[in-house]
């Protein structure tokens, strides 16, 4: 019971430390847009909006599932008192020549096609990679620092970041920045240079640990099935954003992409509990017990739904006022979007450790067809409405499906874990 309860103590200044950090990134990134915004025409915030969602996108639909492996391997090895080492230069590698071979691909389709934007779009596409390789690394070394329960180093990680990204903010609005490939290469460059850091030191440590064959082969073999749930994972997140863009004009773009570093704010906590939660579903006494599992859902349920609850009524009064004082009034379009991502915003909190069980129950196959199930069918509706509807019905469609996500990973996470909690009864 001792070590219980000092392991759940670990847990909880876990959070604490990684929300305090978090919050401090994610204000840093938050006072960048606003500098953006004010700073950038409606074309290059555009341009920064397009950026900075498909390297995001990318970096978390290439390279997701990679991290999430390597980080759930390491935390429970870390749990269980194994001293071998599972490879984060390995992990490292792959998700570069991943980006890589993507960025190339890119590049060559954008070549091939030609046209008059074709300098345009190679260096679109170069800026992209870049700032994909370096998000990805970052994202990397604060995976591996949560594993090892350094939840403080990992959120320093993040604040670094924010703080380059202000860094660029503040370029834009004295004017050293202004176009927007400017402004785009200007955070790709910082955004490596940040990776580099975070990644030069863990790279070192872990070039002469020994990676077992067996570790290696399962690491390949599940990173596939998560690489293929990040990817639609990341979807619902980014993949509006694209049919906005193909469909609608710069300004929807813009509006679009504001309401999303709106709800960012809001959802700005949510990143440091599920980096808890992500850890906490992988030590052992969660693995092995469905138990556990099911209380864990149940408890979090009940005592997250009230402060959730009041936290998105409070934002979705303040929007109408707030979001003007931001932008000018320039992007009204976004207080409506706004306050559809709301919903599930609200749901994604309060089932929050659905996901993180599943892959608890290594349910990594069905995880990937539920989302990519949803991804298809909110991208057939969002295309069809796009253009008769314009872009608040785009945000509607897309936050009606990605409220049910959650819901729908609930309820699957809490039956197969009460199955598994039956079974050893009935077989008794």
């Amino acid at each position: 019971m001792t070590k219980q309860r000092k392991k759940l103590s670990t847990f909880r200044r876990g959070f604490v430390s990684t929300f305090v950090l978090d919050l401090v990134g994610r204000g840093f990134s938050a006072l960048a847009t606003v500098f953006f915004i004010r700073a950038l025409d409606t074309d290059a915030f555009a341009y920064l909006v397009l950026f900075l969602n498909i390297g995001q996108f990318a970096g978390a639909a290439l390279t997701g599932g990679i991290r999430m492996r390597y980080m759930r391997t390491e935390a429970e090895r870390v749990s269980r008192g194994d001293a071998e080492a599972t490879g984060f230069g390995l992990a490292a590698a792959a998700s570069l020549l991943l980006v890589l071979a993507v960025g190339t691909l890119a590049i060559t389709g954008v070549a091939i096609a030609g046209g008059s934007g074709t300098s345009g779009g190679l260096l679109f596409v170069a800026l992209t990679a870049a700032y994909t390789a370096g998000y990805a690394a970052v994202e990397l070394g604060i995976y591996h620092h949560q594993a090892h329960l350094s939840f403080a180093r990992a959120g320093w990680i993040g604040v670094g970041r924010g703080g380059a990204l202000i860094v660029v903010g503040i370029a834009a609005i004295v004017g050293v920045v202004d176009a927007g490939a400017v402004t785009a290469g200007a955070v790709a460059g910082i955004t490596c240079l940040v990776g580099l850091v975070v990644c030069a030191p863990l790279l070192r440590d872990s070039a002469g640990g020994s990676i077992r064959s067996s570790v290696s082969r399962e690491f390949g073999r599940e990173s596939a099935w998560l690489t293929l749930y990040y990817l639609a994972s990341a979807g619902f997140a980014y993949a509006d954003i694209f049919i906005v863009a193909g469909f609608l004009d710069a300004e929807a773009v813009a509006s679009y992409g504001a309401a999303l570093r709106y709800i960012a704010i809001v959802m700005g906590p949510l990143p440091s509990l599920l980096a808890v939660m992500r850890v906490r579903t992988s030590q052992r006494d969660v693995i092995d017990s469905a138990h556990a599992q099911v209380d864990m859902l149940r408890n979090w349920m009940k005592q997250s739904i009230v402060p959730v609850s009041v936290l998105i009524g409070v934002a979705a009064a303040a929007a109408p006022f707030a979001i003007p004082l931001v932008d000018g009034g320039r992007y009204p379009d976004s207080i409506p979007i706004f306050e559809f991502m709301l919903l599930p915003a609200l749901i994604n909190y309060a089932t929050l450790p659905s996901s993180g069980l599943l892959m608890s129950q290594k349910r990594y196959p069905l995880m990937a067809v539920i989302y990519v199930s949803l991804l298809a069918l909110q991208l057939v509706v969002a295309g069809g409405v796009a253009t008769t509807a314009g872009v608040v019905a785009v945000a509607g469609v897309a936050c009606a499906v990605g409220a049910v996500e959650p819901v729908v990973v609930a309820i699957v996470a809490s039956r197969l874990a009460r199955r598994d909690a039956s079974a050893p009864a009935a077989a008794a």
